[in-house]
């Protein structure tokens, strides 16, 4: 069976969310934590909404409308996500006040926002997608579980068209206690080691 990629949406440290990096090329990039260039969400999602989004899910969501209007198919069947360590603002802000308030006195938004498959649920409410709905917590492979997730419901004939995504974000104090287990490099690399494709000018990738 034969399986296409009918549409693409990223949000990165890179100029991917316009269709700029197409024309610039990739920027070269020296730093130890590289944070993403993101788009206005206004122009994808009612502000009013965009109130009671994080960060992580504003990204989700901007990409997987980027996504399906590259493909020009307008509602999913399926949504499939992978993320490693889900929305850890959220969760840390969810922590930081069960301590703070020594559990009294909580509100739930940032609770109910820190589950794992958040982002799932909230490209299917956009999208009003009621079929298959699965988040796969697999570490570094968490994308790769959701997509091959994704081939055999093709393979299957369960659906026809699958949306599938990978999504996380590093946080200060996530970033420090990886940084102190040895999880990120020391001293600052340059981005042409992560995609030896970039020019050396940093104009232009192939």
């Amino acid at each position: 069976m034969k399986v296409y990629i009918n549409g693409l949406g990223n949000i990165s440290p890179q100029q991917t969310h316009d269709g700029e990096i197409a024309v610039a090329g990739m920027k070269l990039l020296q730093t130890t934590r590289n944070s993403c260039i993101e788009p206005e969400y206004a122009n994808f999602v009612d502000p009013k909404q965009l109130r009671r989004m994080s960060r992580i899910i504003r990204m989700g969501v901007a990409s997987s409308i980027l996504a399906m209007k590259d493909s020009g198919i307008e509602k999913p069947e399926a949504i499939i996500v992978g993320t490693a360590f889900g929305c850890l603002e959220d969760t840390y802000s969810f922590l930081s006040k069960l301590i703070l308030h020594k559990e009294d006195m909580l509100s739930p938004t940032a609770f109910i926002h820190s589950t794992h498959n958040t982002i799932a649920a909230q490209v299917a409410l956009l999208f009003q997608c009621r079929g298959y709905n699965s988040t796969y917590v697999h570490k570094s492979i968490s994308f790769e579980s959701a997509l091959i997730d994704g081939l055999l419901l093709l393979n299957e004939k369960t659906a026809n068209q699958v949306l599938v995504g990978g999504v996380d974000e590093i946080i200060n104090a996530g970033y420090t206690i990886l940084n102190r287990l040895g999880h990120y490099k020391k001293n600052e690399e340059l981005s042409t080691h992560t995609f030896p494709g970039i020019k050396n000018k940093g104009i232009g990738c192939r």
